[in-house]
C-alpha cells in the first residue's frame, strides 16, 4: 500500500535554539473585601495589647497587680462585707519594721476585761490565763505573715465552713483590743468568747480584704479548749 506523501508532515531541522514561550497573561487575584478588614482588625487589636502591656510594664508597673487584687478582693469579701475598698501593692519581700509609720503606732495587745482595760506584755503575761495569752501567738503569726503556723490555730468545725489561707504578707497591724464576753462549758471542752478589734496599717487586702487601711470590724470569736489545747473554733462579724 502506497503513502500519500502530500498528507505527511516534513520535520523541521533543529537549529539549536529553543522556541520562543509565548507570555501568559497577567492576572492578579482579586483579594477579598472580607480578608481587608480581618487584617486591619488584627493590626489595630496588636496595637492595642501592644499599648496596654506598655503602660503596665513601663509606665505604671504595680497598676495591673493592683487591678487584679481589686478583682478578686470585689468577688468575695471577708466576714459579710460588700464594700469594695482600695488596698495598698502587695509586697511580699516588705520588711513592716522598717515601715517608721507603722513602728510609731500602738501595736501592744490591750485586754479588757468588764470596765478594765490593760495592756499584755511579756512582764506581766504570767498572771493572764491561757486563753488571753492565745491571742499573743494570734496576732504574732498574723504580723510576721506566717500563714501555715496561723492556719494551725483552728479547729476542724471551723474548716467545715472556712477555707486556710493560702498566704498573706507581714500585716502592720495595731490598736488591738480583745474583750472577754464569756466562758462557759461545752460538750467538746471549755468554749471562750470575744469580742476582737483592730486595725491594719496600709492594708494590701491578703489577711483581710473587709476593712480598710485604718479601719476596724469588731469580730466575734469563740475559742475552745480541749484536752489542754486551746483553738479558734468561730469567727464571726456583727452586721
Amino acid at each position: 500500500m502506497k503513502t500519500n506523501k502530500k498528507n505527511r508532515e516534513e520535520p523541521i531541522p533543529f537549529d539549536g535554539t529553543m522556541p520562543e514561550s509565548t507570555p501568559l497573561p497577567d492576572v492578579q487575584p482579586k483579594k477579598s473585601k472580607k480578608k481587608k478588614k480581618i487584617a486591619v482588625a488584627c493590626i489595630l487589636l496588636a496595637c492595642l495589647l501592644g499599648g496596654i502591656c506598655w503602660y503596665f510594664i513601663y509606665i505604671n508597673p504595680n497598676a495591673l497587680t493592683q487591678t487584679l487584687q481589686d478583682v478578686r478582693n470585689h468577688i468575695t469579701g471577708m466576714y459579710g462585707s460588700k464594700q469594695s475598698y482600695i488596698y495598698y501593692p502587695i509586697d511580699h519581700d516588705l520588711d513592716i519594721t522598717t515601715v517608721e509609720g507603722y513602728m510609731e503606732l500602738d501595736r501592744d495587745l490591750h485586754y479588757k476585761n468588764g470596765s478594765e482595760t490593760v495592756m499584755i506584755t511579756d512582764a506581766n503575761a504570767e498572771f493572764y490565763t491561757q486563753d488571753v495569752l492565745f491571742f499573743k501567738t494570734y496576732f504574732d503569726y498574723a504580723i510576721h505573715g506566717e500563714y501555715e503556723a496561723y492556719n494551725a490555730l483552728f479547729t476542724d468545725h471551723y474548716y467545715e465552713t472556712n477555707e486556710p489561707y493560702h498566704s498573706f504578707t507581714q500585716q502592720m497591724i495595731y490598736d488591738i483590743e480583745i474583750e472577754k464576753l464569756s466562758e462557759t462549758d461545752d460538750a467538746r471542752g471549755k468554749i471562750y468568747a470575744y469580742n476582737v478589734s483592730y486595725k491594719i496599717y496600709r492594708n494590701n487586702g491578703t489577711f483581710r480584704n473587709d476593712i480598710g487601711s485604718d479601719g476596724a470590724k469588731t469580730l466575734y470569736f469563740e475559742l475552745l479548749e480541749a484536752d489542754g489545747t486551746i483553738l479558734i473554733d468561730r469567727i464571726t462579724y456583727y452586721t
